[in-house]
């Protein structure tokens, strides 16, 4: 598994989202338990940056980020990656450019509360509770 994890899900544990916080927390938990697994799209830093720190402080949000790069990943967007973002069929241009970077670091899943606007991605999109549900598959009754 290789998730690129989306800047709504990181928000949602940084600001302790009610409802939302424990999936999505568990989720980051299982990136940064897996070093090198999980993917950041480095465009959503600076605006995870700016909308947690105003919703709570810029020192909490430079805070969780330099805990999540140590153990994350950082996918690139480029002049290729930018093109791509621009030629798929997503009316979204933000989740577009997610979708490019993910493709482009070889992403598994992009790890989204958003998955509709996803449904055109070249790389399948999962809520974080479906995301947690595949790497922990339910046990199988044995067979007598």
């Amino acid at each position: 598994m290789r998730p690129l994890l989306d800047i709504n899900v990181l928000i949602d544990v940084a600001l302790a989202r009610p409802g939302l916080h424990a999936a999505s927390g568990a989720a980051v938990a299982w990136c940064l338990n897996n070093p090198g697994s999980g993917l950041l799209a480095v465009h959503s830093l600076a605006t995870f940056s700016y909308l947690v720190g105003r919703a709570a402080s810029p020192a909490k949000a430079r805070a969780f980020l330099t805990d999540l790069i140590d153990g994350t990943d950082i996918a690139r967007l480029d002049h290729s990656e930018v093109k791509r973002a621009l030629a798929l069929p997503m009316t979204d241009f933000e989740d577009a450019l997610v979708a490019a970077a993910a493709e482009s670091a070889a992403a598994t899943h992009i790890v989204t509360r958003n998955t509709a606007d996803f449904r055109r991605s070249p790389v399948r999109a999962v809520t974080p509770e479906d995301f947690m549900r595949l790497i922990s598959p339910p046990e199988r009754a044995s067979k007598r």
